[in-house]
C-alpha cells in the first residue's frame, strides 16, 4: 500500500514537471515568434521600402522627395478636394492601421488628428510636419495702415471724451461697458478666425524644417536605409535653399509690397518676402467678406495704386472680378497648394514667383 502511494506521488510529480516543462517550451516558442515577426516587418521595410501615408499634397511631395525608392508616399486627400474640410473616411482610417508613418500638417489643419493618433497600429508612427515652426495667428484683417488705425482710434478717443465731458460718472461707465464691449468683439473674432495661420508650407524655409521632420521620422523607423533618405535630403534642401534665393533676389524688386489675395493663404510667404497680404476671404476661405470689408479692400486699393488682385485655382473669381472692375485692376492667379496638381512643391512655387514678380515690378 505505501509502495502504492509513493508511485502515485513519483507520477504526479512527473507530470506536473512535464507540464511546466512545455508550459516554458511554449513561452519561449512565443517569444521567438514575436522576435521573429519584428526582424520581418524590419526586413519588409527594407525589402518594401516604408508606407507612408500623408495628410496633405505637400507633405506627400516632400516625404516622396525623401524617400525615394525606399518607401511608398499616399496622401488621403482625394483627388479634386482641398485641404481645407477634408475629414478621412473609414477607408482611410483602415489604410492608417497599415501605414508605418502618418505625416500631418499640423498648425491646426486636420481637427480629426486625434482619431487617427488612435487608429494607428502600434508599429506606426505620427508625425507633426510643422514641429518647431514658429506660427503666426491666423483671421487678423487690417486693409489700413497701423498708422491710419492709431490716427482713427486717437480720433475716437477725442470725440469720446468730449462728448462725455458732462458726466464723469456716465463717462466712466461708458468707457468700462465700451472696453467691455471691445473685449468681446475681440474675443468673438478669435473664436471665428481663432487660433494659427496653418499655411505654413507657403514659406520655402518652414518647407526645410517640415523635410527634417519627415527625414527624422523615416530614419527612426527604418535606420537600414539612413543613408539614403539623409542623401535625398541633402538634394531636397539645395532646390529648396536655391528657390528661397531666387524669391529673395526677385521680390527685394518689388515696387509694391501689397498683395490683394483671395484668402488669408501667403502670411509665411509674406513674412519671409517683405510683403504684406490683403486677403479677400479668411484662413479657410468658407465666408465670403461682408460689404464694409469689401468697401476697405476696394478703398485700400485706390489709395495704393493696386493694380492686381489674386485669385487660385478651383475657386470662384467673382469677388475678385468685382473688385478689379471697381478698382481698375488685373486680376491674376497664385497657387495656396491646396488641392493637387501634376507638379511638385518646388515646381508650383516657382510658378507662383513668376506670378508676383511680373505683377510687382
Amino acid at each position: 500500500m505505501k509502495f502504492r502511494k509513493i508511485a502515485i506521488a513519483v507520477c504526479a510529480l512527473a507530470l506536473l514537471t512535464a507540464c511546466g516543462s512545455k508550459q516554458n517550451a511554449n513561452a519561449d516558442a512565443n517569444s521567438t515568434n514575436n522576435k521573429v515577426e519584428a526582424e520581418d516587418k524590419t526586413e519588409n521595410k527594407k525589402e518594401n521600402g516604408l508606407n507612408i501615408v500623408t495628410s496633405t499634397y505637400i507633405t506627400r511631395d516632400l516625404a516622396q522627395a525623401i524617400a525615394g525608392d525606399s518607401g511608398k508616399v499616399t496622401c488621403l486627400i482625394p483627388k479634386g478636394q482641398g485641404v481645407h474640410g477634408f475629414e478621412p473616411s473609414p477607408k482611410d482610417m483602415n489604410m492608417l492601421k497599415e501605414a508605418d508613418l502618418f505625416i500631418y500638417n499640423g498648425a491646426g489643419l486636420e481637427s480629426w488628428v486625434d482619431t487617427v493618433k488612435d487608429t494607428m497600429g502600434e508599429d506606426g508612427e505620427v508625425v507633426e510636419a510643422s514641429k518647431g515652426i514658429e506660427l503666426l495667428a491666423g483671421g487678423h484683417h487690417h486693409h489700413h495702415d497701423d498708422g491710419e488705425e492709431a490716427h482713427e482710434h486717437d480720433h475716437d478717443a477725442d470725440n469720446h471724451d468730449h462728448d462725455h465731458d458732462a458726466n464723469a460718472n456716465d463717462h466712466n461707465h461708458d468707457a468700462a461697458e465700451h472696453d467691455h464691449d471691445h473685449d468681446h468683439d475681440a474675443e468673438e473674432h478669435d473664436h471665428d478666425h481663432g487660433g494659427k495661420d496653418p499655411h505654413v508650407w507657403m514659406s520655402v524655409k518652414n518647407a526645410k524644417q517640415m523635410a527634417q521632420n519627415i527625414a527624422d521620422a523615416m530614419i527612426k523607423q527604418d535606420p537600414g536605409n539612413k543613408a539614403t533618405y539623409e542623401a535625398n535630403l541633402a538634394e531636397l534642401n539645395k532646390k529648396l535653399d536655391a528657390l528661397d534665393t531666387s524669391f529673395k533676389d526677385a521680390l527685394a524688386k518689388a515696387k509694391t509690397k501689397d498683395i490683394v489675395v483671395s484668402h488669408e493663404a501667403y502670411g509665411y510667404l509674406a513674412k519671409d518676402y517683405g510683403l504684406h497680404q490683403i486677403p479677400i476671404e479668411g484662413i479657410n476661405s468658407e465666408s465670403e467678406p461682408d460689404p464694409k470689408a469689401m468697401k476697405e479692400i476696394i478703398e485700400t486699393m485706390k489709395q495704393k495704386g493696386i493694380k492686381f488682385v489674386f485669385t487660385e485655382p478651383h475657386e470662384d473669381d467673382k469677388i475678385a472680378q468685382t473688385i478689379a472692375s471697381e478698382t481698375g485692376a488685373q486680376v491674376k492667379e497664385l497657387d495656396p497648394l491646396e488641392y493637387e496638381s501634376d507638379k511638385n512643391y518646388i515646381e508650383r512655387m516657382e510658378s507662383n514667383l513668376k506670378v508676383l514678380e511680373s505683377a510687382l515690378q
